[in-house]
């Protein structure tokens, strides 16, 4: 099931986030360290103001999404359930609520193909490119975006 998150969750989700990012930068060349989102005050704190839905299922958290008025900010699935359309399904629930926006952007490093190609099968198109810095290296970012 999917629902709105919940205070009790947050310790599960910052872990999912902290396993999830490796799969999100793992096409990078540079070696990075990953943090849980509790140990990253700025990105919990943009956590903390986003519409956040968990995919749930036997007491299991498998995946997080969230949004800011039309910006997809968040999409993270653990590991154990990559590949059983988590993400496609927690994708489909926002779009569903913000059926009523215009627009929805989301923007994903450009090497993360798996991403790409999730996004791409729910008609999001790419914008336009730009820089990450992420822990002093430099990353190619990709804006996307989905008429409604």
């Amino acid at each position: 099931m999917i629902r709105l998150y919940q205070k009790k969750d947050l310790a599960t989700l910052s872990e999912i986030y902290r396993k999830a990012r490796p799969y999100e930068l793992g096409f990078e060349l540079n070696s990075f360290k990953f943090y849980s989102l509790l140990e990253e005050p700025e990105n919990l704190k943009r956590f903390l103001q986003s519409t956040i839905y968990v995919l749930e299922e036997k007491g299991v958290l498998k995946g997080f999404g969230g949004y800011v008025n039309d910006y997809i900010a968040w999409l993270y699935v653990d590991p154990p359930f990559h590949r059983q359309k988590v993400g496609i399904r927690l994708l489909q629930h926002m779009l569903e609520k913000l059926k009523t926006q215009k627009q929805l952007r989301i923007s994903i490093v450009k090497s993360n193909q798996a991403a790409l190609a999730c996004y791409e099968k729910l008609g999001f198109r790419e914008r336009e490119t730009f820089s990450i810095n992420f822990q002093g290296q430099t990353l190619e970012g990709l804006r996307m975006t989905r008429e409604l």
